[in-house]
């Protein structure tokens, strides 16, 4: 692509799943697809993709087909524009920078728990050398100056979020609308920018781990240097190829917090295209005596006040894509302080696995305090959607009462439930309400952040993929708990915001708008048909 090509040059908006077309296997009839034979594709007068030979023979394309399953949140429906942006956050574009910055700026990283739990996966590594590995690999080879995990970044994120929705709740915000919806999965944020900007009101502005960490390093490193932030080179190493373009958010400052995302994959190509032996960085980072203690190594690459270093690589509860949904109800449980003990939390299973509720319950009394959702996968996203939409609209609709008298009939007839699937005698009458859940956190990849795009792959047939998930579901698990006082972290971030004189919703909140598609039919018409 030629390098004077800009984002401001490109107009051709993407629309999902009119545009998105997945690779035909070429044709082995006739003399088409011979080896060695230049075939060139035309569109004809009907507006057709047409194959033409050097002959002059045509062949009109097949049209192909897509569904849900080949659609990945993190790879697909997006714009020229916003695959520029993708390119300028590559793992060779990061080998650029560190030639063109060196000596000019210092570099500092990031690491998302699920990128260290796909590369001890495919490393057949514990989390803990893998982490040894990635500080040696940055620090060492690299040059970097600090090197830190997310999690300050996602404990602050979770904090603000869980603190949005329990006023929202309480006070009757008009700003929010219910359920509310986590933002955090740019896969997602995309997806009702450009095709349901009428779920706008329904989400969250809190921004995600990656962005919190970016700038908290960022501005934190170089007040620590006595240099300016933009002196300061941001890497963050994400799970997720949309994670670049969520990097690439303008702010209102226009100061990047991170200037380059690579996934674990690009990891893998950087050290390949560095000609850095793998295997020789792993035996000398395990060997390594000063890199026998984590805790102390963790400290060591951290910025001096940066809260809690090593509590930064630790996990938290819930799902693998932060926890969002069950620490909504966490933190409502722990505000019972008296009577804490009398409330727990219940998981009830949805029609898949990639859908689930998760209720307050008083153990005492049995009642419901509160709900929270889990809906992961386009599949479940767009019922997720139909749904809220139904709700949302004026107009006579079936009852609840009504409702259940049809589920009923269907059941007595022999049918199972088509919204919810078969439910054993102990779960009768109890299934997943997305419409009466206060939070629902929404990731656009089956399984959530732990399958995001940008991770290692594992085999291609069906059932090994998804034992390689659970394998990395299990690393991910094996990081431990840890455990920052809410207390001491809300000091700590309004310290850090006077400190550095930055403004709370530039560090907490973000900006979405619906995105417009084009309007001239020429344009259309392309990005239709390809």
């Amino acid at each position: 692509m030629s390098a004077l090509l800009s984002a401001d040059d490109l107009n051709d908006f993407i629309t999902p799943s009119v545009a998105c077309i997945k690779p035909v296997k070429g044709s082995n009839e006739g003399n088409e697809g011979e080896k060695g034979q230049k075939l060139e594709i035309e569109i004809d007068t009907e507006g057709k993709p047409v194959e033409v030979n050097k002959e002059g023979e045509t062949r009109r394309l097949q049209r192909a087909q897509i569904s849900l399953s080949d659609c990945l949140a993190c790879s697909g429906c997006i714009t020229s524009s916003e695959e520029v942006l993708m390119q300028q956050h590559s793992h060779k574009e990061f080998m650029k920078a560190m030639e063109k910055y060196k000596g000019q700026k210092i570099f500092v990283a990031s690491i998302s728990h699920q990128a260290r739990a796909s590369l001890s996966n495919a490393l057949h590594l514990s989390v803990a050398d893998v982490d040894r590995v990635l500080i040696k690999l940055f620090v060492e080879r690299l040059g970097f100056a600090k090197v830190v995990g997310t999690g300050l970044g996602r404990r602050i994120s979770l904090k603000q979020m869980c603190q949005q929705v329990i006023d929202a709740s309480q006070k009757g915000d008009k700003d929010h609308k219910k359920p509310i919806l986590t933002s955090i999965c740019p896969g997602w944020l995309m997806y009702v920018e450009k095709t349901h900007p009428f779920l706008l009101p329904y989400l969250d502005n809190t921004k995600s781990p990656q962005q919190i960490t970016g700038l908290l390093l960022k501005r934190t490193t170089a007040a620590e240097l006595h240099i300016k932030p933009k002196e300061v080179y941001g890497l963050s190493v994400m799970p997720c190829f949309d994670k670049k373009l969520e990097a690439a958010r303008q702010e209102t400052d226009e100061q990047v917090d991170v200037d380059t995302v690579i996934t674990p994959k690009e990891v893998l190509h950087l050290l390949e295209d560095m000609k850095i032996d793998l295997d020789q960085l792993i035996a000398e980072a395990c060997a390594d005596s000063s890199y026998a203690d984590l805790g102390a190594l963790y400290e060591r690459f951290a910025p001096h006040n940066w809260l809690y270093p090593v509590e930064s690589w630790t996990n938290d509860e819930g799902s693998a894509s932060g926890g969002y949904a069950y620490h909504y109800l966490a933190t409502l449980m722990h505000r019972q302080a008296a009577n804490a003990d009398c409330f727990e939390i219940r998981k009830l299973e949805g029609r898949n696995p990639d859908i689930y509720e998760l209720q307050l319950v008083n153990k005492v009394s049995e009642q419901v305090v509160a709900r929270s959702a889990v809906v992961n996968g386009f599949r479940n996203i767009q019922n997720m959607v139909r749904k809220i939409k139904q709700s949302s609209q004026k107009g006579p609709q079936t009852s609840g009462r009504g409702r259940a008298v049809l589920r009923r009939r269907r059941m007595q007839k022999g049918h199972t439930d088509p919204e919810h699937g078969s439910r054993d005698h102990e779960h009768a009458g109890q299934r997943v309400n997305l419409l009466e859940c206060e939070l629902i956190e929404v990731m656009a990849c089956p399984h959530g952040c732990i399958n995001g795009g940008g991770l290692i792959s594992g085999p291609e047939d069906h059932h090994s993929a998804k034992i390689w998930v659970e394998q990395v579901l299990e690393k991910y698990r094996s990081i431990p708990n840890g455990d920052i006082g809410t207390d001491e972290l809300e000091k700590w971030v309004q310290d850090w915001l006077e400190n550095f004189t930055v403004c709370s919703s530039r560090l907490l909140k973000a900006r979405f708008q619906r995105v417009e598609a084009p309007k001239d039919n020429a344009t259309i018409a392309m990005t239709s048909t390809w």
